[in-house]
């Protein structure tokens, strides 16, 4: 038997197939561009469809078995609009777009903050989604025009099976949806002009969607009889895919932006939660909680550094050869540095959620190596990462190891750092895709393939390397620590 999951993220999307074991047995990817400038970051759903499409076929095609049932897994609260035909009416604004900035103070100003946090989990902010959708509204005819507005789960779910469900996960990024009766809430999607019909049917994950269309499964080469399951939220489909099920555990995912998760020991809703943004989302395990932690400039501010400030060693690397990664983690292995970097690069995640922040480097001489200034870029990630969670451990987190995923989490030195920074053991996991790993094991218990996710679970997510901190650098990362706050503080008087 054959289990898959699709991932959709920013900058590409991924399908792979497994068997019951956790093994992979087939994988497709394709990547696409984002579009947009001047603080707007779109990312166009034809050209994300095309390539779901072209996945779906290769894996129709190529895969050595039928595959029983698949989740979707995809960014949050980016939504895909459609007209009475199905046509596109607009691209779908991402986390990090400049939108929505004037119409979350509105949003507060008539609801409150407390009001809208009790219902959704959401701290507000511009970073979810109903302050994008009221900027769609109030500036463009989009909404009204839409009969379907779907986030690329759903999306990708009515395609495959002309059925409109979505998960309470990725529900819950639109800042519009009742977490506790696990219902859209009128009032706050009547902010933003939009209708309940106008939505999809919000479901448990592991609910059977429906079965693929005749003709789609024709076009694709597809099993006829493949089952499409409720997946969600990328990020917690790979707290999913990495084990998290205990409250001791902690999961990080390292990608375009970078996401933590811990388990709340209860429902919880309090005004310092607002105050530093820290979530109450549901999980897909029943009656279980997480909070988040976000910092929404990871694997981009990376990408930045390499086209920018490394560009003549990237293209070195290139004429030679080279991994231009592995050479930078080479060179910053065994260093100390002076400088400190704060991530903001455009955008701030917790505890201080911001579409329009800016960040800095300091401490560079003339006498400054590369390596000194990509290591200082790993840090300040941590340490903006750690900031955070000291924050949060206000609210009862007992996390003491934490998994990591995603594109990131192939980097040694990334999770060195992660261990000493943080004082706790950081592992890698043999799946490297814990997102679609996360869809297969839902798939697999809505078939009935396994018990329960728990059995799933133990039979496929196994540790690959385990990082320790060592005492000697979590001191010296302590000390460099305290002025890290202290640089954060004073660069966000100048904001």
């Amino acid at each position: 038997m054959a289990f898959a999951g699709i991932d959709i993220g920013t900058s590409g999307c991924k399908l792979l197939v497994y068997d019951l074991e956790g093994h992979v047995i087939f994988r497709s990817s394709r990547k696409y561009r984002e579009e947009g400038r001047d603080g707007f970051r779109e990312l166009n759903p034809e050209v994300v469809l095309e390539n779901v499409k072209i996945i779906l076929s290769e894996a129709g095609k190529n895969c050595p078995e039928n595959i029983e049932a698949l989740a979707v897994a995809s960014l949050g609260e980016s939504v895909v609009c459609l007209d009475e035909n199905n046509n596109i009416l607009a691209n779908s604004m991402l986390t990090g777009d400049c939108r929505g900035i004037t119409e979350i103070q509105e949003l507060i100003q008539h609801f409150g903050a407390q009001h809208i946090f009790e219902i959704t989990g959401l701290p507000p902010n511009e970073l979810y989604g109903l302050p994008k959708y009221m900027w769609l509204n109030q500036n463009t005819d989009v909404i009204k025009k839409a009969k379907a507005i779907l986030y690329y789960e759903d999306f990708i779910g009515y395609i495959l099976t002309g059925k409109r469900m979505v998960s309470y996960s990725s529900a819950a990024r639109s800042m519009a949806f009742d977490i506790r009766k696990k219902e859209w809430s009128e009032e706050l999607l009547g902010a933003a002009g939009i209708s309940l019909q106008q939505m999809s049917v919000p479901v448990a994950p592991s609910t059977v969607i429906g079965t693929v269309l005749p003709e789609i499964a024709e076009r694709l080469g597809l099993n006829h009889e493949l089952k499409v399951i409720a997946g969600g939220h990328d990020q917690t489909c790979a707290a999913l895919g990495s084990g998290l099920i205990s409250s001791e555990n902690g999961e990080i995912g390292m990608g375009t932006c970078e996401f933590m998760f811990t388990m709340l020991p209860e429902i919880k809703m309090t005004p310092y939660m607002i105050q530093n943004n820290f979530t109450c989302i549901p999980y897909v395990l029943n009656n279980t909680y997480l909070s988040s932690i976000e910092v929404t400039t990871c694997g981009i501010l990376k990408n930045w550094a390499r086209d920018t400030i490394f560009q003549g060693i990237s293209m070195e690397c290139q004429k030679q050869g080279k991994d231009f990664w592995g050479e930078m983690e080479d060179k910053a292995k065994n260093i100390h540095t002076d400088i400190l970097l704060l991530p903001q690069f455009g955008s701030a995640g917790n505890p201080d959620l911001s579409m329009d922040a800016k960040g800095t480097i300091t401490g560079l001489t003339i006498h400054t190596k590369p390596e000194e200034i990509y290591r200082a870029i790993l840090e300040g990630m941590a340490f903006q990462m750690y900031l955070a969670y000291e924050r949060m451990n206000v609210i009862g987190t007992k996390m003491k190891k934490i998994a990591a995923t995603g594109g990131g989490s192939v980097s040694d030195l990334t999770l060195q750092i992660r261990a000493d920074v943080f004082g706790m053991e950081v592992y890698s996991l043999e799946s490297e895709e814990a997102g679609t790993l996360g869809c297969m094991l839902m798939s697999a218990v809505a078939t009935g393939a396994y018990k329960s996710l728990k059995a799933g679970i133990k039979k496929t997510v196994r540790i690959k390397k385990c990082f320790k901190p060592d005492s000697e650098m979590h001191r010296y990362y302590n000390e460099k620590f305290k002025k890290y706050k202290e640089l954060y503080e004073l660069m966000h008087r100048f904001r």
